[in-house]
């Protein structure tokens, strides 16, 4: 049986639902239920219209942008549906890699953040080193190879019916770019999950789920595909060694996993409490080429630098709050109390405790700038003058 929508029930939208939820919930429910009953996900349901969003770099580059999916509402349903039964099947079953802290309800940004920091700093604590490299992916949700997909999912014990659905909801894909008011012709989509979709960031997951069996020797943690592997010894040379085999086999997964290292963004970086004269030995490899060694990188929004002293991130952080802050400043007579108690929660809070737990620990000279910054918004919100 095929299922067919009309355009009038692919344009709703969300406020549309909301204020119309009574009559339609009946109709949706019917749908949802056709869909699975039937394991066809609806054709008109997989045209999506992509959204450019700069990510970094230089503007005129198309590869600096990151292609967001602007969806059908009612296909976010469906899949919201599906995702929330999908995700108890595996964290009933244990199914996912104990340390993937991406789009689970348990984990955060902040959790993965916090683990890392307290596994390196264990490390260092026992007088060892730490190397670690941040890989990244080359346009990783867009690259997922299908047929790969659909064999992985039979390994977390998916049941056929289950996997004839996923199968009609991955093929035939369509999609067009829009910018400002101008829109593309169609094109078919054969490869690659939706950003943008509620099922694709879980069925990425899914499939990277194994790229740490293929590492031995190191520790690996993912956050969806931002991904670190790290491991302890006594000599930076040692540790660039052991996390040079490690690329390499990883290397080899990525290859049958039809996934692209960007070597030019993946950064080496190796922790230690002090400098030490052995520290220019720490070398990574991939495939006979050395990777530039950093002294920070930035890892979930929190940069982190070598000796884990957090300078960078809060002049970073001070930096954002800063043109916040001075807007504030000019605004905040303007403004009711409660209009500026607003605008304190939305742009000047979230940056000063954002993964807080995992930098606040550093040395009462690195965080004055965040004291004086926080003691300048409390003053403005009051209305006090600065001195």
């Amino acid at each position: 049986m095929q299922i067919s929508m009309s355009k009038d029930i692919h344009n709703l939208n969300t406020t549309f639902i909301k204020k119309h939820h009574s009559y339609m919930l009946e109709p949706i429910t019917y749908l949802v239920n056709l869909s699975i009953q039937t394991k066809r996900f609806p054709e008109s349901w997989k045209t999506a219209i992509i959204a450019p969003v700069y990510t970094s770099g230089e503007k005129d580059l198309a590869s600096n942008y990151r292609p967001i999916a602007i969806l059908p509402i009612v296909s976010k349903i469906l899949e919201k549906i599906v995702a929330e039964q999908l995700m108890d099947h595996l964290e009933s079953n244990q199914l996912l890699y104990s340390q993937q802290f991406g789009f689970s309800q348990k984990y955060s940004t902040e959790s993965a953040n916090c683990y890392l920091l307290e596994n390196i700093k264990t490390s260092l604590d026992k007088g060892c080193v730490v190397g670690a490299v941040f890989l990244d992916l080359k346009k990783a949700f867009d690259t997922v190879n299908h047929s790969v997909l659909l064999n992985k999912l039979m390994q977390f014990k998916i049941s056929p019916g289950a996997l004839k659905w996923f199968r009609s909801y991955l093929e035939g894909r369509q999609q067009s770019v829009r910018v400002d008011e101008v829109k593309s012709s169609l094109l078919a989509k054969n490869m690659g999950v939706p950003q943008g979709s509620v099922l694709g960031p879980l069925l990425f997951t899914m499939y990277i789920n194994d790229l740490p069996m293929s590492c031995s020797g190191v520790n690996c943690q993912m956050y969806a595909d931002d991904t670190v592997i790290y491991v302890s010894t006594k000599t930076p040379g040692l540790a660039g060694e052991r996390l040079t085999q490690a690329l390499s086999d990883i290397s080899e997964w990525l290859e049958s996993s039809h996934l692209t290292l960007n070597v030019k963004k993946t950064v080496p970086i190796c922790f230690s409490m002090r400098n030490r004269p052995d520290q220019e030995l720490f070398q990574v490899r991939i495939k006979e080429e050395i990777i530039e060694v950093r002294s920070d990188v930035k890892y979930l929004g929190i940069i982190l630098d070598k000796h884990l002293k957090f300078d960078s991130q809060v002049k970073h952080v001070c930096n954002k709050v800063k043109t916040n802050l001075n807007c504030f400043r000019f605004l905040r007579w303007n403004l009711s109390h409660k209009t500026a108690k607003l605008y304190m929660h939305a742009l000047i809070f979230p940056h000063l405790s954002y993964c807080i737990t995992s930098w606040s620990q550093a040395s009462s000279t690195t965080l004055k700038p965040i004291v004086l910054i926080y003691k300048q918004a409390i003053k403005i919100m009051d209305q006090k003058p600065l001195k």
